[in-house]
């Protein structure tokens, strides 16, 4: 497993290609490599729904999340150990209907290179794309 290959970078030269990477392997559905990311208390805010721990950041990924699609960037943004990103998610829910938001993530980093938060802000709620 692990990321970027070579393992996390301390130095925030790295954070953008590593939420780059991100996007890439959510959309293709690279769970491990997804949740690897993150720290073990890291805590994922997620619209007005909040996933506190490795283990609940896990439970979505693997469990709740089930839209499939694609997230097109517009622009990301990087200040020491902090990234944001704005973009578009293209894609459909469980049931096949179609789920296109838009969405602004803000990402911090640990000194150890891990994701220790992310707020995900969507136009829609997280409801809307979960299934």
């Amino acid at each position: 497993m692990g990321f970027m290959g070579d393992g996390p970078r301390q130095d925030g030269v790295g954070h953008e290609p590593l939420i780059r990477e991100y996007y890439r392997r959510i959309d293709a559905v690279d769970v491990d490599w997804v949740v690897d990311l993150f720290a073990p208390d890291a805590v994922y805010e997620r619209a007005d729904a909040t996933y506190d721990g490795i283990a609940a950041i896990s439970k979505f990924f693997r469990e709740d999340r089930q839209i499939r699609g694609e997230h097109v960037i517009d622009r990301i943004w990087t200040d020491g150990d902090s990234v944001a990103a704005t973009g578009e998610f293209r894609g459909r829910g469980a049931a096949g209907d179609a789920r296109n938001v838009r969405f602004a993530d803000v990402w911090m980093f640990d000194a150890d290179g891990r994701v220790r938060c992310r707020q995900s802000y969507l136009a829609l709620g997280h409801a809307y794309v979960e299934r």
